[in-house]
């Protein structure tokens, strides 16, 4: 199966105004993290901020491999909701003490705090959202369907 010769060949004024475009859409959206501080600590109130990596075109993708990927969707979300609720199978993997967390400074550092906070049994806040996530799905308005509900 041959797919179409992509990216489209356009001149690179319009490249350049759709990258403009998608640029200041990442930064209007909240699609950010911090620039490196490469060893320095944070300032109090940061100044700066680096949007988030972003394809400019789509990826072209066979329809038969997107179509399967879609049935499988369900066992894979299945396994990742069973995985994320094994706590013990998670502390094995995951943990800062003997397994990935030791090694991974990063991974060490986020298990730690989620340990802490598990262990605490602080109150957490989550947000169930029916619909696509609207920052991320940009063809789609976040107003036209989908609602969201808080679970305390």
């Amino acid at each position: 199966m041959l797919l179409p010769k992509w990216p489209p060949p356009m001149p690179i004024e319009q490249i350049d105004h759709l990258t403009l475009q998608a640029t200041t859409y990442a930064l209007a959206c909240g699609l950010l993290y911090l620039p490196p501080t490469n060893g320095q600590p944070l300032p109090p109130i940061p100044a700066s901020a680096i949007h988030a990596p972003f394809a400019l075109f789509p990826t072209p993708f066979p329809k038969a491999l997107f179509e399967r990927a879609q049935r499988l969707q369900h066992i894979c979300n299945v396994l990742y909701a069973r995985v994320a609720s094994d706590d013990a199978f998670l502390d094995d993997i995951l943990g800062a003490d003997t397994a990935v967390g030791r090694v991974d400074q990063f991974v060490g550092s986020l298990w730690r705090i989620w340990k802490d906070l598990r262990d605490d049994r602080l109150p957490q806040v989550s947000t169930l959202t029916s619909g696509p996530s609207a920052p991320y799905s940009a063809h789609v308005s976040h107003y036209s369907w989908g609602s969201s509900v808080q679970i305390i």
